[in-house]
C-alpha cells in the first residue's frame, strides 16, 4: 500500500477534484495512522537519548541557556546606551547654540 503522506502536501485528498468523501476520510485515517506510528518512534526515541546522553545535556543546556542570558544582558545594555545617547543628543539641541 502506498503512504498516502507521501503523495499529499497536508494529509488531503490526492485527487482533489474527483476525490468522494469516503475515500477523503480512509486518506484522512491512513495520514493520522503514519503519523502516529512517526510519534511513537520519536517518544521511545527521546527515551532512550535521555537515558544514555541525559546528564550530558542537561551540563550542555545549563551552558546554553548561561550564554543566552549574556547575550540577552548585552542587548539591553546596547538598547539603554542607545537611548541614553539619543536624550542627550535631544538635550543638546533642545538647549540650542
Amino acid at each position: 500500500m502506498e503512504n498516502i503522506c507521501a503523495r499529499t502536501k497536508e494529509c488531503g485528498c490526492a485527487k482533489e477534484a474527483s476525490c468522494c468523501p469516503t475515500e477523503r476520510a480512509v486518506e484522512m485515517w491512513e495520514c493520522a495512522g503514519h503519523q502516529a506510528w512517526k510519534e511513537v518512534h520519536v517518544d521511545l526515541l527521546k527515551t532512550k537519548i535521555l537515558k544514555a546522553w541525559g546528564p550530558q545535556m542537561e551540563k550542555t543546556a545549563d551552558a546554553v541557556i548561561e550564554a543566552m542570558g549574556i547575550h540577552w544582558q548585552a542587548m539591553m545594555a546596547q538598547g539603554k546606551a542607545q537611548t541614553d545617547l539619543k536624550q542627550k543628543i535631544a538635550a543638546i539641541f533642545s538647549a540650542g547654540k
